[in-house]
């Protein structure tokens, strides 16, 4: 059994200072989430060590007592704060205040009160035989831990509704890999698998965040590009692709600045997925150039809706005037806004057995696209005159 649960201690550290080497090497993540991830790594290998050692210190010299009580503290001091460094790996950017600081306080209560059980039994005791022991406060503990784990949770899933929900089976997998792995140990308390768990779904979360970021635009965290180019590859089902531009941008960059610039990007970029995002993909797929393409089933969803059965780009209209008032609510903050932005939008019908016999066309993807571009530029021209 030592052997085995030394076999895996290998491993695991194996696998994150492997992990330690990619990530410096890494060109795609920021330097920021590097680093952070980084420290993550770190903080495993740390408390599988001490994991480790407290299993090897149990039932030694009663002169050990003091550095097997230390090391059991650093472990379960570093244990819950790993769920919330991945929440700041994503930025905190939806968890209010009051949350932060309550987090802070908990995570400082808990590591005070780590370290006072070395001596007297709080949440943990190491007894006389200089044995291992649950204190008698140690479902407080659980309790913070699962507080913390379930935080980190319901911030990852915010944060895939922000990027449209992308890899969310993905997330899903992780997230039940990791509830897994925990109950192997609550079902049987001598399987050590604990830090070899948080140690794969460590793995996992890197490939998960670092796909993310491939497939988002990060000046304005809408899809970018690729995603929408492989979107068009796969489209096989009655949608309608809408294409945006923002008027006279080069006169924004060339008076204002870049910086000016893209802050204005990220406005139209907001408002894009407040006014379509209910339902459908937004990308941005050039400078100042924007799309987006229906989810399956809510073009027929929309066309249910209204009260013209027969003019199918009606609800398209709607959707656009909706942007236009949404965007308009800005013109105080940003008068450049009130150059516009045109907006043209075609009809894929596909061929699918609700649409071929009334709406069948035999426009492929491109050519529907090639008709939204057109419309764009017409529009364009139309407010230039």
């Amino acid at each position: 059994m030592e052997q085995y649960y030394s076999a895996i201690v290998f491993i695991v550290l194996t696998m994150l200072g492997t992990m330690i080497i990619h990530l410096f090497e890494n060109q795609t993540l920021s330097r920021r989430v590097k680093k952070e991830l980084i420290i993550i790594a770190s903080l495993i290998m740390t408390a599988a060590i001490c994991e480790f050692l407290g299993i090897y210190l149990n039932n030694t010299s009663q002169e050990l007592k003091v550095v097997h009580g230390i090391v059991k503290a650093i472990e379960f001091t570093i244990s819950p704060v790993i769920p919330i460094l991945y929440v700041k790996v994503i930025g905190f950017k939806y968890m209010g205040k009051v949350v932060k600081n309550f987090i802070f306080a908990i995570g400082i209560a808990n590591g005070i009160c780590e370290f006072i059980s070395i001596k007297k039994p709080i949440i943990f005791e190491i007894d006389t035989k200089n044995v291992y022991q649950h204190g008698r406060f140690y479902v407080l503990y659980i309790i913070m831990y699962f507080i913390e784990t379930l935080l980190f949770i319901i911030e990852l899933l915010k944060y895939t509704r922000r990027y449209q929900s992308r890899n969310i089976l993905t997330l899903i997998s992780i997230l039940t890999f990791l509830i897994f792995g925990f109950l192997i140990r609550v079902f049987d308390s001598t399987v050590y698998t604990d830090w070899l768990v948080v140690a794969i779904s460590f793995l996992m979360f890197i490939i998960y965040y670092s796909d993310l970021a491939l497939k988002v635009d990060p000046l304005t965290s809408l899809l970018n590009r690729k995603s929408y180019e492989n979107r068009l590859k796969k489209l096989n089902y009655p949608t309608a692709i809408v294409l945006l531009d923002a008027n006279n941008f080069k006169i924004v960059n060339d008076q204002f600045g870049h910086q000016y610039g893209d802050k204005i990007l990220k406005i139209i970029a907001k408002t894009i997925l407040s006014a379509y995002g209910k339902y459908g993909y937004c990308y941005r797929i050039g400078g100042d150039e924007f799309c987006v393409i229906l989810k399956p089933g809510k073009f027929e969803e929309l066309l249910k809706k209204q009260k013209n059965q027969h003019d199918n780009y009606q609800v398209l209209e709607i959707l656009n005037a909706n942007f236009d008032k949404m965007l308009s609510k800005e013109y105080e903050s940003h008068p450049i806004l009130k150059n516009g932005v045109s907006k043209g939008y075609g009809i894929y019908y596909a061929v699918s057995d609700e649409f071929k016999h009334n709406y069948y066309s035999k426009e492929t993807v491109m050519e529907v696209v090639k008709i939204a571009d057109e419309r764009m530029y017409k529009d364009k021209n139309n407010k230039k005159s």
